[in-house]
Protein backbone atom coordinates (compact mmCIF):
# COMPACT_ATOMS: atom_id res chain seq x y z
CA UNK A 1 0.00 0.00 0.00
CA UNK A 2 1.22 3.52 -0.96
CA UNK A 3 1.76 5.86 1.92
CA UNK A 4 -1.34 8.58 1.68
CA UNK A 5 -0.38 10.18 5.20
CA UNK A 6 -1.47 9.41 8.82
CA UNK A 7 -5.30 7.73 9.14
CA UNK A 8 -7.95 8.53 11.47
CA UNK A 9 -11.11 7.75 11.77
CA UNK A 10 -14.16 9.88 10.32
CA UNK A 11 -15.27 12.37 12.23
CA UNK A 12 -19.00 11.98 10.14
CA UNK A 13 -18.44 8.19 11.62
CA UNK A 14 -19.05 7.64 14.94
CA UNK A 15 -18.33 4.58 16.76
CA UNK A 16 -19.33 2.16 19.81
CA UNK A 17 -18.53 -1.18 21.25
CA UNK A 18 -20.10 -4.61 19.54
CA UNK A 19 -20.20 -7.68 20.50
CA UNK A 20 -17.17 -8.52 19.00
CA UNK A 21 -15.43 -5.44 17.74
CA UNK A 22 -16.95 -2.25 16.66
CA UNK A 23 -20.23 -0.44 15.08
CA UNK A 24 -19.36 1.87 12.82
CA UNK A 25 -22.27 4.74 12.10
CA UNK A 26 -21.47 6.63 9.07
CA UNK A 27 -23.62 9.48 9.67
CA UNK A 28 -23.21 11.16 6.44
CA UNK A 29 -24.20 8.00 4.34
CA UNK A 30 -26.61 6.38 7.25
CA UNK A 31 -25.21 3.62 6.95
CA UNK A 32 -23.69 0.48 9.70
CA UNK A 33 -20.62 -1.03 9.71
CA UNK A 34 -19.97 -3.92 12.21
CA UNK A 35 -16.55 -4.35 12.91
CA UNK A 36 -14.95 -7.75 13.92
CA UNK A 37 -12.37 -7.46 16.54
CA UNK A 38 -9.16 -7.35 14.24
CA UNK A 39 -10.79 -4.40 12.36
CA UNK A 40 -11.59 -2.78 15.79
CA UNK A 41 -7.54 -3.38 16.49
CA UNK A 42 -6.70 -1.27 13.06
CA UNK A 43 -9.29 1.69 13.69
CA UNK A 44 -7.93 2.30 17.51
CA UNK A 45 -4.46 2.73 15.66
CA UNK A 46 -5.71 5.33 13.31
CA UNK A 47 -5.31 7.86 15.59
CA UNK A 48 -3.56 10.50 12.93
CA UNK A 49 0.11 9.25 13.91
CA UNK A 50 0.46 6.28 11.51
CA UNK A 51 0.70 5.53 7.75
CA UNK A 52 -0.87 2.82 6.61
CA UNK A 53 2.69 0.88 6.56
CA UNK A 54 2.91 1.76 9.96
CA UNK A 55 -0.63 0.17 10.84
CA UNK A 56 -0.05 -2.90 8.68
CA UNK A 57 3.60 -3.34 10.48
CA UNK A 58 1.90 -2.87 13.83
CA UNK A 59 -0.48 -5.26 13.80
CA UNK A 60 1.58 -8.32 12.15
CA UNK A 61 2.95 -9.36 15.84
CA UNK A 62 -0.28 -9.51 16.82
CA UNK A 63 -1.96 -10.96 13.35
CA UNK A 64 0.52 -12.53 11.50
CA UNK A 65 2.03 -11.63 8.06
CA UNK A 66 -1.32 -13.33 6.75
CA UNK A 67 -3.02 -10.74 9.16
CA UNK A 68 -0.89 -7.73 7.88
CA UNK A 69 -1.86 -8.38 4.45
CA UNK A 70 -5.42 -8.36 5.05
CA UNK A 71 -5.07 -5.05 7.44
CA UNK A 72 -3.72 -3.25 3.79
CA UNK A 73 -6.87 -4.54 2.18
CA UNK A 74 -8.74 -3.75 4.96
CA UNK A 75 -7.37 -0.03 5.10
CA UNK A 76 -8.06 0.42 1.61
CA UNK A 77 -11.69 -0.98 1.65
CA UNK A 78 -11.92 1.63 5.07
CA UNK A 79 -10.27 4.47 3.10
CA UNK A 80 -13.39 4.01 -0.05
CA UNK A 81 -15.66 3.74 2.40
CA UNK A 82 -15.25 6.51 4.19
CA UNK A 83 -14.75 5.12 7.47
CA UNK A 84 -10.90 6.24 7.58
CA UNK A 85 -9.37 9.46 6.53
CA UNK A 86 -5.65 10.16 5.59
CA UNK A 87 -4.75 14.06 6.28
CA UNK A 88 -4.36 14.57 2.30
CA UNK A 89 -7.56 13.86 2.21
CA UNK A 90 -9.51 16.92 1.09
CA UNK A 91 -12.67 16.02 4.07
CA UNK A 92 -9.92 15.72 6.65
CA UNK A 93 -11.25 18.52 8.30
CA UNK A 94 -14.84 17.77 8.14
CA UNK A 95 -17.19 18.36 11.16
CA UNK A 96 -17.31 15.95 14.50
CA UNK A 97 -20.73 14.75 15.71
CA UNK A 98 -21.74 17.29 18.54
CA UNK A 99 -23.56 15.25 21.75
CA UNK A 100 -26.93 16.95 20.79
CA UNK A 101 -26.76 16.32 16.99
CA UNK A 102 -26.44 12.28 17.71
CA UNK A 103 -28.86 12.36 20.75
CA UNK A 104 -31.40 13.95 17.71
CA UNK A 105 -30.24 11.52 15.48
CA UNK A 106 -30.30 8.48 17.42
CA UNK A 107 -34.09 9.78 18.31
CA UNK A 108 -35.12 10.01 14.66
CA UNK A 109 -33.32 6.37 13.87
CA UNK A 110 -35.33 4.72 17.30
CA UNK A 111 -38.27 6.01 15.69
CA UNK A 112 -37.37 4.46 12.32
CA UNK A 113 -36.58 1.01 13.73
CA UNK A 114 -33.13 1.50 13.42
CA UNK A 115 -32.16 0.74 16.59
CA UNK A 116 -28.73 -0.34 16.76
CA UNK A 117 -27.62 2.58 14.68
CA UNK A 118 -29.35 4.49 17.61
CA UNK A 119 -27.08 3.00 19.74
CA UNK A 120 -24.17 3.99 18.49
CA UNK A 121 -25.30 7.24 18.05
CA UNK A 122 -26.26 7.54 21.48
CA UNK A 123 -23.09 6.33 23.01
CA UNK A 124 -21.61 9.09 21.00
CA UNK A 125 -23.61 11.67 22.89
CA UNK A 126 -22.73 10.24 26.33
CA UNK A 127 -18.81 10.28 25.45
CA UNK A 128 -19.40 14.26 24.79
CA UNK A 129 -22.18 14.95 27.66
CA UNK A 130 -21.25 12.31 30.29
CA UNK A 131 -23.08 14.45 32.74
CA UNK A 132 -26.10 14.52 30.41
CA UNK A 133 -28.37 12.45 32.76
CA UNK A 134 -30.76 12.26 29.77
CA UNK A 135 -28.50 11.16 27.50
CA UNK A 136 -27.36 8.34 29.88
CA UNK A 137 -31.07 7.04 30.02
CA UNK A 138 -31.52 7.18 26.33
CA UNK A 139 -28.57 4.92 25.99
CA UNK A 140 -29.56 2.18 29.21
CA UNK A 141 -33.33 2.25 27.08
CA UNK A 142 -31.85 1.66 23.86
CA UNK A 143 -29.66 -1.48 25.11
CA UNK A 144 -32.60 -2.88 26.93
CA UNK A 145 -33.98 -2.69 23.60
CA UNK A 146 -31.16 -4.68 22.30
CA UNK A 147 -30.87 -6.95 24.51
CA UNK A 148 -27.08 -5.40 25.96
CA UNK A 149 -27.64 -6.03 29.28
CA UNK A 150 -24.73 -5.39 30.63
CA UNK A 151 -24.84 -2.04 28.59
CA UNK A 152 -28.23 -1.19 29.81
CA UNK A 153 -26.93 -1.66 33.42
CA UNK A 154 -23.78 0.28 33.06
CA UNK A 155 -25.55 3.09 31.54
CA UNK A 156 -28.66 3.00 34.30
CA UNK A 157 -25.49 3.12 36.58
CA UNK A 158 -23.94 6.22 35.61
CA UNK A 159 -27.47 7.82 35.23
CA UNK A 160 -28.37 6.71 38.76
CA UNK A 161 -24.97 8.57 39.98
CA UNK A 162 -26.38 11.76 38.15
CA UNK A 163 -30.07 10.93 39.38
CA UNK A 164 -29.50 9.13 42.91
CA UNK A 165 -33.26 9.67 43.74
CA UNK A 166 -35.04 8.22 40.66
CA UNK A 167 -36.59 5.37 42.24
CA UNK A 168 -37.98 3.65 39.18
CA UNK A 169 -34.05 3.32 37.61
CA UNK A 170 -33.35 1.85 41.06
CA UNK A 171 -35.81 -0.71 41.07
CA UNK A 172 -34.92 -1.89 37.24
CA UNK A 173 -31.34 -1.97 38.44
CA UNK A 174 -32.35 -4.61 41.28
CA UNK A 175 -33.15 -7.19 38.55
CA UNK A 176 -29.79 -5.95 36.04
CA UNK A 177 -27.40 -6.40 38.95
CA UNK A 178 -29.16 -9.57 39.69
CA UNK A 179 -29.99 -8.54 42.88
CA UNK A 180 -32.83 -10.42 45.02
CA UNK A 181 -36.00 -8.86 43.90
CA UNK A 182 -38.01 -6.69 46.07
CA UNK A 183 -41.56 -8.19 46.98
CA UNK A 184 -43.02 -5.67 44.82
CA UNK A 185 -42.16 -2.65 42.86
CA UNK A 186 -41.86 0.07 45.38
CA UNK A 187 -44.84 2.42 45.43
CA UNK A 188 -42.55 5.77 45.41
CA UNK A 189 -41.27 3.60 41.65
CA UNK A 190 -44.80 3.46 40.93
CA UNK A 191 -45.93 7.00 41.82
CA UNK A 192 -43.02 8.58 39.83
CA UNK A 193 -43.55 6.22 36.72
CA UNK A 194 -47.53 6.87 35.99
CA UNK A 195 -46.84 10.62 37.23
CA UNK A 196 -44.58 11.17 33.95
CA UNK A 197 -46.37 8.55 31.75
CA UNK A 198 -50.25 9.74 32.83
CA UNK A 199 -50.64 12.39 30.62
CA UNK A 200 -50.12 10.49 27.40
CA UNK A 201 -51.09 6.81 28.56
CA UNK A 202 -53.63 6.01 26.64
CA UNK A 203 -52.65 7.75 23.78
CA UNK A 204 -49.45 5.51 24.14
CA UNK A 205 -51.10 2.46 25.49
CA UNK A 206 -53.81 1.81 23.39
CA UNK A 207 -52.19 3.83 20.08
CA UNK A 208 -49.16 2.81 19.85
CA UNK A 209 -48.57 -0.19 22.32
CA UNK A 210 -52.07 -1.97 20.64
CA UNK A 211 -53.08 -2.84 24.11
CA UNK A 212 -55.67 -5.14 24.09
CA UNK A 213 -55.47 -6.30 27.96
CA UNK A 214 -58.67 -4.41 29.12
CA UNK A 215 -60.55 -5.67 26.11
CA UNK A 216 -59.68 -9.17 26.49
CA UNK A 217 -60.24 -9.34 30.40
CA UNK A 218 -63.91 -8.41 30.26
CA UNK A 219 -64.55 -11.08 27.21
CA UNK A 220 -63.85 -13.39 30.00
CA UNK A 221 -65.11 -11.96 32.68
CA UNK A 222 -68.68 -11.89 31.09
CA UNK A 223 -68.20 -15.54 29.66
CA UNK A 224 -67.75 -16.50 33.06
CA UNK A 225 -70.38 -14.34 34.39
CA UNK A 226 -72.91 -15.74 32.40
CA UNK A 227 -76.49 -13.71 32.75
CA UNK A 228 -75.16 -12.24 36.39
CA UNK A 229 -75.23 -8.37 36.35
CA UNK A 230 -75.59 -5.82 38.61
CA UNK A 231 -72.41 -6.46 40.40
CA UNK A 232 -70.57 -4.39 43.09
CA UNK A 233 -67.01 -4.44 41.12
CA UNK A 234 -63.86 -3.20 42.66
CA UNK A 235 -61.15 -2.61 39.77
CA UNK A 236 -57.49 -2.51 41.57
CA UNK A 237 -54.78 -0.46 40.18
CA UNK A 238 -57.70 1.66 37.63
CA UNK A 239 -54.77 3.42 36.09
CA UNK A 240 -57.20 6.28 33.93
CA UNK A 241 -60.27 3.92 33.78
CA UNK A 242 -59.42 1.63 30.29
CA UNK A 243 -61.40 -1.44 31.49
CA UNK A 244 -64.17 0.76 33.12
CA UNK A 245 -66.43 1.03 29.84
CA UNK A 246 -66.10 -2.71 28.91
CA UNK A 247 -67.02 -3.48 32.81
CA UNK A 248 -69.31 -0.42 33.47
CA UNK A 249 -72.94 -2.24 32.40
CA UNK A 250 -72.12 -5.31 34.41
CA UNK A 251 -71.66 -2.66 37.11
CA UNK A 252 -74.58 -1.61 39.94
CA UNK A 253 -71.53 0.31 41.50
CA UNK A 254 -67.78 0.29 40.58
CA UNK A 255 -64.92 1.27 42.94
CA UNK A 256 -61.23 2.21 42.05
CA UNK A 257 -58.28 2.19 43.59
CA UNK A 258 -55.00 3.40 42.26
CA UNK A 259 -51.48 4.75 43.67
CA UNK A 260 -51.39 7.45 41.64
CA UNK A 261 -53.18 10.31 42.26
CA UNK A 262 -52.31 11.77 38.60
CA UNK A 263 -54.26 8.25 36.89
CA UNK A 264 -56.99 8.37 39.02
CA UNK A 265 -57.91 12.41 38.18
CA UNK A 266 -57.99 10.89 34.44
CA UNK A 267 -60.40 7.77 35.77
CA UNK A 268 -62.59 10.77 37.51
CA UNK A 269 -63.07 12.45 34.10
CA UNK A 270 -64.74 9.22 32.43
CA UNK A 271 -67.24 9.35 34.74
CA UNK A 272 -67.58 5.55 35.09
CA UNK A 273 -66.93 5.06 38.28
CA UNK A 274 -68.57 5.78 41.86
CA UNK A 275 -65.72 5.47 44.03
CA UNK A 276 -62.70 6.31 43.63
CA UNK A 277 -59.39 6.55 46.13
CA UNK A 278 -55.40 7.03 45.78
CA UNK A 279 -54.22 4.23 48.01
CA UNK A 280 -51.77 1.18 47.85
CA UNK A 281 -54.06 -1.94 46.98
CA UNK A 282 -53.19 -4.75 49.20
CA UNK A 283 -53.34 -1.65 52.17
CA UNK A 284 -56.57 -0.66 51.02
CA UNK A 285 -57.93 -4.44 50.86
CA UNK A 286 -56.61 -5.19 54.89
CA UNK A 287 -58.50 -1.84 56.00
CA UNK A 288 -61.23 -2.74 58.52
CA UNK A 289 -64.06 -1.10 56.54
CA UNK A 290 -62.89 -2.33 52.91
CA UNK A 291 -66.49 -4.08 51.61
CA UNK A 292 -67.16 -7.11 49.95
CA UNK A 293 -67.69 -7.14 46.08
CA UNK A 294 -69.13 -9.70 43.51
CA UNK A 295 -66.19 -8.98 41.31
CA UNK A 296 -62.75 -8.13 41.79
CA UNK A 297 -60.50 -7.19 38.62
CA UNK A 298 -57.00 -6.19 38.13
CA UNK A 299 -55.85 -5.45 35.08
CA UNK A 300 -52.02 -5.12 34.21
CA UNK A 301 -51.50 -4.82 37.67
CA UNK A 302 -49.80 -7.53 39.16
CA UNK A 303 -46.87 -7.15 37.53
CA UNK A 304 -45.59 -4.92 39.69
CA UNK A 305 -46.13 -7.59 42.85
CA UNK A 306 -43.65 -10.72 43.11
CA UNK A 307 -45.72 -13.45 45.07
CA UNK A 308 -49.56 -13.29 44.18
CA UNK A 309 -50.11 -14.16 47.77
CA UNK A 310 -49.86 -10.54 49.10
CA UNK A 311 -52.59 -9.67 46.69
CA UNK A 312 -54.56 -12.58 46.03
CA UNK A 313 -54.97 -13.63 49.47
CA UNK A 314 -56.38 -10.37 51.03
CA UNK A 315 -58.52 -9.86 47.44
CA UNK A 316 -59.99 -13.34 48.39
CA UNK A 317 -60.97 -12.36 51.94
CA UNK A 318 -63.06 -9.49 50.17
CA UNK A 319 -65.11 -11.73 47.50
CA UNK A 320 -68.70 -13.01 48.21
CA UNK A 321 -69.28 -16.60 48.05
CA UNK A 322 -69.12 -17.41 44.06
CA UNK A 323 -67.75 -14.23 42.99
CA UNK A 324 -64.83 -13.95 41.08
CA UNK A 325 -61.13 -12.57 40.97
CA UNK A 326 -59.93 -11.74 37.34
CA UNK A 327 -56.41 -10.78 36.31
CA UNK A 328 -53.79 -10.40 34.14
CA UNK A 329 -50.36 -11.27 34.26
CA UNK A 330 -46.92 -11.41 31.82
CA UNK A 331 -46.46 -15.17 31.02
CA UNK A 332 -42.80 -16.18 32.49
CA UNK A 333 -41.16 -18.82 30.85
CA UNK A 334 -39.08 -19.79 33.79
CA UNK A 335 -38.85 -22.63 36.63
CA UNK A 336 -39.71 -20.34 39.77
CA UNK A 337 -43.16 -19.29 40.20
CA UNK A 338 -42.25 -15.47 39.37
CA UNK A 339 -39.18 -13.40 38.40
CA UNK A 340 -38.42 -9.34 38.22
CA UNK A 341 -37.30 -8.56 34.62
CA UNK A 342 -34.90 -6.20 33.23
CA UNK A 343 -38.43 -4.05 32.43
CA UNK A 344 -39.06 -3.44 36.25
CA UNK A 345 -42.28 -5.89 35.96
CA UNK A 346 -42.43 -9.39 37.04
CA UNK A 347 -43.68 -12.35 35.22
CA UNK A 348 -45.47 -15.40 36.64
CA UNK A 349 -46.01 -18.96 35.65
CA UNK A 350 -49.57 -21.04 35.44
CA UNK A 351 -48.65 -23.18 38.35
CA UNK A 352 -47.86 -20.18 40.65
CA UNK A 353 -51.46 -18.62 39.98
CA UNK A 354 -53.01 -22.29 40.53
CA UNK A 355 -50.76 -22.77 43.88
CA UNK A 356 -51.91 -19.03 45.08
CA UNK A 357 -55.55 -19.63 44.24
CA UNK A 358 -55.84 -22.99 46.03
CA UNK A 359 -54.09 -21.32 48.86
CA UNK A 360 -56.80 -18.40 49.05
CA UNK A 361 -59.87 -20.57 48.65
CA UNK A 362 -60.32 -19.62 44.58
CA UNK A 363 -61.10 -21.92 42.18
CA UNK A 364 -59.72 -21.46 38.88
CA UNK A 365 -62.71 -20.62 36.23
CA UNK A 366 -60.34 -20.07 33.33
CA UNK A 367 -56.71 -19.52 32.45
CA UNK A 368 -55.79 -18.22 29.22
CA UNK A 369 -52.83 -17.21 27.35
CA UNK A 370 -53.13 -14.28 25.25
CA UNK A 371 -50.82 -11.14 23.50
CA UNK A 372 -51.67 -8.13 25.63
CA UNK A 373 -49.79 -6.11 23.76
CA UNK A 374 -46.69 -4.86 21.93
CA UNK A 375 -43.64 -3.24 23.37
CA UNK A 376 -40.66 -2.56 21.21
CA UNK A 377 -42.49 -3.89 18.37
CA UNK A 378 -42.16 -7.39 19.96
CA UNK A 379 -46.06 -8.94 21.40
CA UNK A 380 -46.25 -9.21 25.37
CA UNK A 381 -47.87 -12.75 26.03
CA UNK A 382 -49.91 -12.81 29.28
CA UNK A 383 -52.07 -14.55 31.39
CA UNK A 384 -56.01 -13.97 31.83
CA UNK A 385 -56.99 -15.61 34.95
CA UNK A 386 -60.50 -15.70 36.48
CA UNK A 387 -60.76 -17.07 39.74
CA UNK A 388 -63.74 -18.13 41.42
CA UNK A 389 -64.01 -18.06 45.73
CA UNK A 390 -65.41 -21.21 47.02
CA UNK A 391 -65.20 -20.98 50.52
Amino acid sequence: MRSKGPLRRNPSVLFAPGTDGYLAYDVEESCLHRLNASAALIVELCDGTREPEEVSSAVEPLLGAKGAEAAKEWLERALSQGLLLAESSPSSDGPSIPAAQATSLAATLRYQGQILAAFVCQHHATSLASEDSAAWSNLAELAHILGRREDARDAYERFLVLCPNDAEITHILASLRDEAPPPRAPDRCIRQLYARFAEFYEENMCGELDYRAPYLLSIAIREALGDRASLNVLDLGCGTGLIAEHIRPLANHLTGIDLSPEMVTRAQASKLYDVLEVMEITEWLRRDDTPRFDLILACDTLIYFGDLRQVIVPAASRIENGGLLAFTVEDGDHAEGFRLTDSGRYTHTRDHISEVAEEAGMQIERITRQVLRYEYGEPVTGLLAVLERVR
